[in-house]
């Protein structure tokens, strides 16, 4: 038993060596998103929280660059870290529920779901944060509840962990609402002790900076979530986000957690039910906020499926029937999305994909996400004075944050108008910008004059010259330099 107890060891070690160095293999490969971009420019400025998320993202960012770090895709290290960690607590969560080997398939199956692997492991976005404080909250929960256990260390660990959940995203408030009901369910004892109070105090302590900084800002960031409800059915945006959930988590993880829940009731255990209180309100809210508008995102609601990565798991290993034929076509599938997503990559850079089209490049070919915005900085510092260099803005947070990092923030990029995010409650060391850059594509149907768009924000256009940039060796876009004035 100890000899085998060892072996599992050894290979549990191996195969969280095997997650570090594949990341870490890919850090360089793929290029920073837009949402990397805005957190890398934003987070310069230390703030109590920020326009759209709370301030742990921003925080760690912050530290990063008072060590002035050159090679940007270091910022990813922490937000590895973060993956890893929250694949050792699904881990332990299997582990005690089921069993080691299902502890294992769990941690594997975190690990090659598209959406874990990057947003939850790997981008600098907050779901990496949250998804390690949901997860590590739940398995110190577990200990708390249906092992019984009382030690003052653990209650400080939950409310550690739930402090890092509400400093990471706002679907952590939900979490921690149904965390409490499960308290009341299964352990309402525990509710009027001094650990009980000890933990809740420490989890306020992350609720404090995100209202502060809101009260203070007219509670724009609530505001701004709230009001992105658009109450339009769009059947074909609704089809689209739960085809998307599927893909994120892969379809046959999705499917062994559909199974598992339409078991007959008398076989889900006590644990399973706690794990799927945890889990579907999330889930069912956030797919209710897709009927309801066409302004949603199908990646608001991985953070519940993420908790039923267990349950699915021990349906794997218990399956009799059908087994190989599932996890075959899961590798297959894992694969093809890897092969998909280098796919994309490489047609980002050279276009091969439409490259024989003989006619202009179609609609759907949109790769602007994937810019390299190194290559159009180039082009910029080329025909732009050093005086036009230093009052650049665009229309947009994500433009700008992209041009602040192939600049490497040394020609800080503002916004004009309504779409600036938290750069409006920054300071980019500038008031006055004089430059004004447009970057689109040539099969975008985007169009509307310039003019119009900065009008109603006091700035008319003096100049404008239009530079072709390319994907390979086909022109796929067009950067604007347009010469503005303020008007008195």
């Amino acid at each position: 038993m100890t000899s085998k107890a060892y072996n599992q060891t050894h290979l549990l070690i191996f195969l969280f060596i095997i997650f570090c160095l594949t990341k870490l293999a890919v850090i360089k490969h793929l290029p920073l998103i837009n949402d990397e971009a805005y957190t890398l420019t934003v987070s310069r400025y230390f703030s109590l929280s920020y326009f759209d998320h709370p301030p742990l993202m921003m925080w760690v960012s912050y530290i990063l660059h008072r060590f002035e770090i050159i090679q940007l895709n270091i910022f990813r290290i922490p937000f590895i870290a973060f993956g890893l960690l929250t694949s050792v607590f699904l881990y332990k969560i299997s582990s005690m529920l089921y069993s080691k080997q299902t502890g294992v398939v769990s941690a594997i199956l975190y690990f090659i779901s598209p959406f874990f692997f990057l947003s939850g492991g790997l981008f600098i976005v907050p779901d990496a944060s949250l998804n390690f404080s949901v997860a590590g909250a739940t398995f110190i929960a577990i200990r708390l509840i249906f092992n019984k256990e009382d030690n003052t260390y653990l209650w400080i660990s939950l409310g550690l962990l739930l402090s890092i959940a509400f400093l990471s995203k706002y679907q952590a408030y939900l979490f921690g609402i149904t965390l409490f009901i499960a308290f009341i369910v299964w352990r309402r004892n525990v509710l009027l002790t001094k650990n009980f109070y000890i933990s809740l105090l420490i989890s306020i302590l992350g609720l404090l900076p995100v209202f502060l900084w809101n009260m203070e800002n007219n509670f724009d960031s609530f505001n701004f979530h709230g009001n992105r409800s658009s109450f339009r059915f769009d059947i074909i945006h609704i089809i689209n986000s739960i085809f998307a959930q599927l893909f994120l988590l892969l379809p046959t993880t999705g499917f062994l957690i559909i199974i598992s829940l339409m078991e007959n009731k008398k076989s889900i255990t006590v644990n399973e039910k706690f794990l799927i209180l945890l889990s579907l309100p999330t889930i069912i809210i956030f797919n209710i906020l897709i009927l309801f508008s066409d302004n949603s995102y199908s990646h608001w609601s991985m953070v519940g499926w993420m908790l039923l990565i267990p349950v699915a798991s021990n349906r794997l290993i218990l399956m009799k029937s059908y087994k190989h034929h599932l996890i075959t076509l899961k590798v297959v599938s894992v694969f093809l999305i890897v092969a998909i997503i280098s796919s994309i990559l490489i047609h980002a850079k050279t276009g091969f994909i439409t490259g024989s089209f003989d006619k202009k490049i179609p609609r759907w070919d949109n790769t602007r996400e994937l810019l390299d915005w190194g290559h159009i900085a180039d082009i910029l510092t080329k025909n732009l004075q050093e005086k036009e260099l230093e009052s650049l803005a665009t229309l947009n947070w994500y433009d700008s944050g992209q041009l602040n990092l192939a600049f490497y923030f040394r020609y800080p990029v503002g916004v004009i108008g309504p779409h600036g995010n938290h750069f409006k409650y920054i300071d980019l060391t500038k008031k006055k910008f004089t430059t004004l850059i447009d970057v689109r594509l040539i099969n975008s149907n985007n169009n509307s004059n310039l003019s119009t768009k900065i009008l109603p924000y006091n700035y008319n256009i003096t100049k404008k010259v239009d530079i072709p940039f390319y994907r390979g060796k086909r022109q796929y876009g067009i950067i604007s330099v347009l010469s503005i004035e303020k008007i008195q």
